[in-house]
């Protein structure tokens, strides 16, 4: 009933790793640890900003966005338009006009407004930047050799504005965002004839890197019954390009056919420069993982400059509400929870606020766990997790080991990812609460939201060919290969189900606790009991390793399209 009810007020129109350091930390007033501190900035170095600002009736989005996820509740699915989200939740235009016009009265210029009027990016010399937000800013040698700039003690948002916003970001641009791959060493040029398995495509790539096949059978993908993700549209965020050449020649080796549209590329924040880049293999991998797997989807990449930087990636997020395009959104980079939060207090929660405004879009976001375990890089010798794996409104991916029987690709064994390269990120959050999807979900750590949801196959000894830069560059690991699985399982899911399916986690706990794992040919879940990350290990049921397990897709959506369920 009160949901019912913002509706009428809202009148809204509905029924009812290869993954680095960050560069330092900051201790008091000083930078340190892997920087060199080069003194005050001066008025020639330019600060590029983002402020989120505060939505309003955040407690009845709460409780419409877990409303739109929960199976039988008459509002499942429904999901809002840009427009019917501002009008009721976003700052209003006089807010956000109010906090445009004082930067621009400080020195500032406003470099983009958003539509969704959450996000407000402006950009002023350091010493500007430095007095309005009452910190200092100097300029840094990061751990990379890169030069950057850095605040040093935390910002203050004017009382003017205050009330207004919820964080400011991009102050610091030396703490940057690492994608979370893991490559062998291999590269092989291409054979030439394809090795054809005994009835269908390849299973294999020439380095004996898994092809499509091997997921599509291991999970249980709708793609083997035809549902190849037509009709519904997929985002990746990044910080560098991939070449067309390198998914058409990935895609004709293991004769998928791609009957969705060329690729469409979404600068953010300009966008990185053309060609092949440091991050480039990352972009590569979960291009090709997605279209190999969902050959009917549209792709959609978001890319910010490499590399990318906190301000960065909040653009990126709140360009995918904005322009609503995307059903999903992977990231396959992390950032260390605990450090990025000292850093830039509250950021970790306005991030999952713009999220949140997607998941009541119906747009799931989800991302890799990390590579290291239970201790993240960027926070070396402590248990820890990373963002935005950590925010409550995303799908956290962890890793697994997944085996195969040679001959036919069936799937023999699947465990935790923990091999001596790397090993599946999971934990707690010192962050966020535990969420109301996990409250009463056994083997739930007290006192945090508990990560990582699901798990794939992320083991670069038993990963993914990988076509790279014109060559089979070996096979390619690392939960930044489990999550675009992940990505293109729902998107599948998404076409049998004609919907979107927005805060995902709701559903996903709330189907596994009603039906269980399932056995056999019903199986909608495998449990994943084998595995360590120290303190934390895998078991029967959750775990702080491999979540509730891996994903049976096909059965999966035969749940969320049962017939008490209005979505399908």
């Amino acid at each position: 009933m009160f949901v019912r009810l913002f509706f009428v007020t809202a009148g809204a129109a509905l029924a009812l790793e290869f993954c680095g350091t960050p560069a330092y930390a900051v201790t008091g007033t000083a930078v340190t640890e892997a920087a060199r501190d080069l003194g005050p900035a001066s008025a020639s170095v330019r600060v590029d900003v983002a402020l989120v600002l505060k939505y309003h009736h955040r407690t009845e989005l709460d409780r419409l966005v877990e409303a739109q996820a929960a199976p039988g509740n008459a509002l499942f699915h429904h999901f809002l338009t840009p427009s019917q989200f501002e009008a009721y939740f976003a700052p209003t235009s006089a807010e956000y006009e109010r906090v445009a016009s004082t930067l621009i009265r400080a020195g500032f210029t406003v470099t983009h407004e958003f539509g969704n009027r959450t996000v407000l990016d402006a950009s002023a010399s350091a010493p500007v930047a430095a007095r309005f937000f009452k910190t200092d800013i100097h300029r840094v040698i990061t751990q990379d050799g890169e030069t950057a700039y850095s605040n040093v003690r935390p910002p203050v948002v004017p009382a003017g504005i205050a009330s207004l916003v919820a964080v400011v970001a991009g102050l610091d641009a030396a703490g940057r965002f690492h994608p979370v791959s893991s490559l062998t060493s291999k590269r092989t040029a291409l054979p030439p004839g394809p090795q054809l398995a005994s009835n269908g495509p390849p299973l294999y790539g020439p380095n004996g890197g898994y092809g499509p096949q091997i997921y599509i059978g291991a999970y249980d993908l709708p793609a083997a019954n035809g549902f190849t993700g037509t009709g519904r549209t997929t985002g990746v965020a990044g910080d560098a390009d991939y070449l067309d050449s390198d998914l058409d020649t990935y895609l004709s080796y293991f004769e998928v056919a791609r009957t969705g549209p060329p690729t469409v590329r979404v600068p953010v924040d300009g966008g990185p420069r053309q060609g092949l880049t440091h991050d480039s293999n990352e972009t590569t991998l979960d291009v090709e993982t997605i279209v190999g797997l969902a050959p009917g989807t549209a792709l959609y990449l978001y890319l910010a400059p490499y590399s990318m930087t906190n301000a960065n990636f909040i653009d990126i997020d709140n360009t995918v509400v904005n322009d609503n395009i995307v059903d999903t959104l992977n990231t396959s980079y992390v950032y260390c929870e605990s450090r990025l939060n000292k850093k830039i207090p509250g950021y970790a929660e306005a991030v999952d606020a713009i999220v949140e405004q997607g998941s009541a879009q119906g747009i799931t976001f989800h991302s890799a766990s990390g590579d290291n375990g239970s201790s993240q890089f960027g926070c070396p010798g402590r248990v820890s997790i990373s963002t935005p794996t950590d925010l409550p409104h995303n799908v956290s991916i962890g890793g697994t080991a997944l085996e195969v029987e040679r001959a036919s690709g069936r799937e023999t064994s699947e465990v935790g990812w923990d091999d001596g390269f790397g090993a599946g990120g999971g934990g707690v959050s010192v962050i966020f609460p535990v969420p109301s999807y996990q409250e009463n979900v056994p083997n739930i750590i007290p006192g945090g939201r508990n990560v990582p949801d699901l798990a794939f196959s992320a083991s670069e000894l038993e990963g993914a060919a990988f076509y790279f830069d014109n060559y089979f560059a070996g096979s390619e690991g690392g939960t930044s290969l489990a999550s675009p699985i992940f990505g293109a399982a729902l998107t599948e899911i998404n076409q049998l189900q004609g919907s979107r399916s927005g805060y995902f986690n709701v559903t996903l706990y709330d189907l596994w606790l009603t039906h269980g794992y399932g056995t056999g040919s019903t199986a909608s879940f495998r449990d994943i009991t084998l595995g360590s990350i120290p303190p934390y290990g895998a078991g029967p049921g959750y775990d702080q390793m491999t979540g509730i397990g891996s994903l049976q897709a096909k059965n999966f959506a035969a749940l969320v399209c049962a017939p008490a369920h209005r979505a399908c």
